[in-house]
């Protein structure tokens, strides 16, 4: 049995005003679409947490100090590979942002159109559950 799988790092970040709502995202692309928090990869030269304030400040302009709440996993036996997804909260002052993101009502989020799995991990980013994994 094969042990090594190559393996894509990725990250998300659920980020919360003082109001209660949350930052979200209507992603258009074909894989994934749907509501779905701001996130993205992680780079070879940077770990989880960098690349959750790196790729928040790109996407959304906020500067956000992320706390870590869990991981995801996809492991895609027919391909060899997994993805593993770091799942990071944070809180910031509400704050005007571009058009394709928006800030809704917590509760909204268990009826929405949810991008993927993202409905799954929602118990990661309230702090109910600490891990998600998926064969695919």
């Amino acid at each position: 049995m094969k042990r090594l799988l190559a393996i894509e790092f990725t990250m998300m970040v659920m980020i919360e005003n003082e109001e209660g709502e949350i930052l979200v995202q209507d992603r258009k692309k074909k894989d994934w679409p749907g509501w779905t928090f701001p996130g993205g990869h992680v780079e070879k030269n940077e770990g989880s947490y960098l690349a959750a304030v790196r790729e928040i400040q790109e996407e959304t302009g906020l500067a956000i100090q992320p706390r870590l709440q869990g991981t995801a996993e996809w492991n895609n036996l027919a391909a060899g590979t997994r993805e593993l997804a770091f799942l990071y909260r944070a809180s910031v002052t509400k704050q005007a942002v571009s058009e394709n993101l928006f800030w809704v009502a917590k509760e909204d989020l268990q009826s929405a159109a949810l991008a993927g799995t993202l409905h799954d991990l929602l118990p990661i980013f309230f702090g109910e559950e600490q891990q998600y994994y998926r064969e695919v």
